[in-house]
């Protein structure tokens, strides 16, 4: 008699071998202190958020803090990542009370600024400089690269001004990752334009500090 658990492997094993397959592909990125700060907007995608900051703990050993935008709290758990950055997720909210100013804290803290899912409206805000979150003053204010990964639908990145706005980004010196097709969460599932994939992300990273001054 063959049971489902014969039948197919565990939750556990098919996450164990997607990371392995993942790994394999992952890209050799080097940091100088080794830290990353992972920024969340309001897209579907940013349920992942606590997967891919556990990936690159365990390839990349690296210190890891995230932030969200106020509707990307509605949507991941900030529990689990915290869980999975080991340490408290900054914003929605601006807390002064640790005795720091903390979208700059936050700019300063990182070699790397990885934001996934970028949404059409935190693009739009990120090109014109109008910061109203703590984790997109941060962005604005930092020196160190900012990767943008963006989730566009497919007709919205047909607008002459969502492509202004992505190429506001680039001239302005943020590197923004090529849309890649993705599961639409609208359609049922039907393969339509989404945020990159995490191994495409760092890869397009790895190119971006390849080309960039050192970082001190």
């Amino acid at each position: 008699m063959v049971t489902m658990q014969d039948a197919a492997p565990a939750d556990g094993e098919r996450a164990a071998r997607s990371a392995g397959a993942a790994e394999r592909g992952r890209p050799e990125i080097t940091l100088p202190r080794g830290r990353v700060l992972l920024v969340g907007t309001g897209a579907f995608g940013v349920t992942g958020l606590p997967s891919w900051a556990l990936l690159m703990r365990m390839w990349y050993g690296w210190s890891l803090r995230a932030g969200l935008t106020h509707s990307a709290a509605a949507l991941v758990s900030r529990d689990a990542l915290a869980a999975a950055t080991q340490a408290p997720v900054e914003g929605p909210e601006w807390r002064t009370s640790m005795g720091v100013v903390p979208h700059l804290e936050l700019a300063e803290w990182p070699d790397l600024v990885i934001v996934a899912p970028a949404t059409t409206a935190f693009i739009a805000k990120c090109a014109l400089g109008m910061p109203d979150s703590l984790v997109l003053s941060a962005v604005l204010a930092t020196r160190a690269p900012v990767v943008i990964a963006p989730s566009i639908p497919e007709s919205t990145l047909e607008r002459p001004a969502v492509r202004r706005n992505l190429e506001a980004l680039q001239e302005d010196g943020f590197h923004v990752v090529p849309p890649r097709p993705g599961v639409s969460a609208h359609k049922g599932g039907e393969i339509a334009s989404g945020m990159p994939d995490l191994v495409t992300t760092l890869r397009f990273a790895q190119h971006v500090l390849e080309r960039s001054p050192a970082q001190g």
